[in-house]
Parts: structure tokens; C-alpha cells; sequence
């Protein structure tokens, strides 16, 4: 049996984490990074989609603010562990070859201890010459690619992302991992938005009903349960 695929950030991962025997693992296949931003998690999409069949494939946008950096897994391998053997720094993804570090958004995790120094410079400098368009247009290119390859390869999707961009958080305590979409650039019309098929986005969805976590941005297991099955018509117990 086929499964569906759902991609994201820490609001995916969550879900691996948080759920043994509430989500049908048979059939949903749960690939969530933590501080991930839209360039990995596109990477993400066609990397699982290469290594089987998925009947259908939901993605989670993150924050239009947050970058997203490659490089290869003997680099990876090479940077400093702590006393287990862990990566100091654990805002990681892997996809086979590929190893994605996420920022986590403008001033967090990327550009702080214990980010590797190369990857903070990194971080720090395309914040510091970013302007809201430049950060805006990186979000909207993945959404692109990603619609053109899964319609390439007919597989059926659903996308959403994870607060309103629309909106704007400045000021707020989600606002560096955030950020607001710019609807005036040309690659938003290269969108297909109809496949957004959520009314409302799972961080306004979870905090309307008193539905978050105690850091007030994520929503707790049972909010984002009823948020699939309300809002994208997906019942993920089932």
C-alpha cells in the first residue's frame, strides 16, 4: 500500500515524536526537521519521493525568514559531536549525500552558539544584505519547483503553510522565524494556490482554540490532529 507523504518543520516532526500509537504509521510517512526553512524542505520532497511510491504528498511551508544551507555528509561528519557523538549544532537535515542547515529564522539558531562558525557567518551575512522581498522570493521559488515536480511526476498534494503570511508577526516574540510573503512579486502568480486547500493555517488554527504549546507557537498533538482532519480533510489516526 502506498503511503502519504508529509513534509515540514518542527511542526511535522512533532508529530514522530509525540504520537506512538495515535497516527497510522502504515500509512503516513512523517518527515519533519526542526528549524527547517522551504529550501530543504523542497530538497526533502523529491529526495523521499525518489526513494518510493507515495499515493499522495502533504507539505507544510515554514517561515518565509528562514534559509536553509547544503553541503556534503563528510563535511558533516567532520564538524563537532558532544560527549554521545551527536552534532553539537542540531538543526540538521540529511538527505542521503546532502546535509541542509537551517537558520531557524532571522537571529536564531543559525546565527548563534553552537551554530558552526562557517554556517553563522553564513547565515549572518545573507541576513544582513536580505531585504523582505529577497527572503520572500526563496520561499515562493521552492513552492514552484516543488508544485512542477510533483505535477511532472503525477503525484497528488496539498500544501499549507504553517501560520498566515499574510499576516505579519513584527514585533512578536514568531516573528524572526517567520515572516510575511510578498504577494507583488512575479513568482507568486507562477503558484498554483488552489492547492491550499487549508482556510486556516495550523499556528492561528491551534492558538484560536487555546491549542498551544507552552513556547506559545507550537501547536500541541491534539490541535494539529484535529487541524489535518478539519482543515485538510485528512485523519491521521486512521
Amino acid at each position: 500500500m502506498n503511503k502519504t507523504l508529509i513534509v515540514g518543520c518542527s511542526f511535522v516532526h512533532d508529530l514522530t515524536h509525540q504520537s506512538d500509537g495515535i497516527i497510522n504509521r502504515d500509512h503516513y510517512h512523517i518527515k519533519g526537521s526542526s528549524g527547517a526553512g522551504n529550501q530543504s524542505i523542497a530538497a526533502r520532497v523529491v529526495h523521499e519521493c525518489s526513494l518510493q511510491p507515495f499515493e499522495e504528498v502533504v507539505v507544510l511551508w515554514s517561515g518565509v525568514n528562514r534559509l536553509d544551507f547544503p553541503i556534503g555528509f563528510d563535511l558533516h561528519d567532520a564538524l563537532p559531536k558532544d560527549r554521545d557523538g551527536y552534532p553539537v549544532y542540531p538543526y540538521w537535515l540529511r538527505n542521503d549525500q546532502a546535509v541542509w542547515y537551517h537558520s531557524g529564522g532571522y537571529r536564531l539558531s543559525g546565527t548563534s552558539d553552537p551554530c558552526p562558525k562557517f554556517f553563522k557567518e553564513f547565515f549572518e551575512n545573507q541576513y544582513r544584505s536580505a531585504n523582505p522581498r529577497y527572503l520572500s522570493e526563496m520561499t515562493l521559488l521552492s513552492i514552484v519547483q516543488t508544485q512542477s515536480f510533483l505535477t511532472a511526476k503525477n503525484i497528488p498534494y496539498k500544501m499549507s503553510f504553517i501560520y498566515d503570511v499574510d499576516h505579519g508577526y513584527t514585533e512578536t516574540h514568531i516573528e524572526p522565524g517567520c515572516g510575511k510573503l510578498d504577494r507583488q512579486s512575479s513568482l507568486n502568480s507562477m503558484v498554483d494556490w488552489s492547492k491550499f486547500t487549508a482556510q486556516t493555517p495550523p499556528f492561528e488554527y491551534a492558538r484560536n482554540r487555546q491549542g498551544l504549546e507552552p513556547d506559545n507557537f507550537h501547536p500541541r498533538l491534539d490541535a494539529m490532529l484535529d487541524w489535518f482532519k478539519t482543515q485538510l480533510a485528512i485523519d491521521l489516526t486512521s
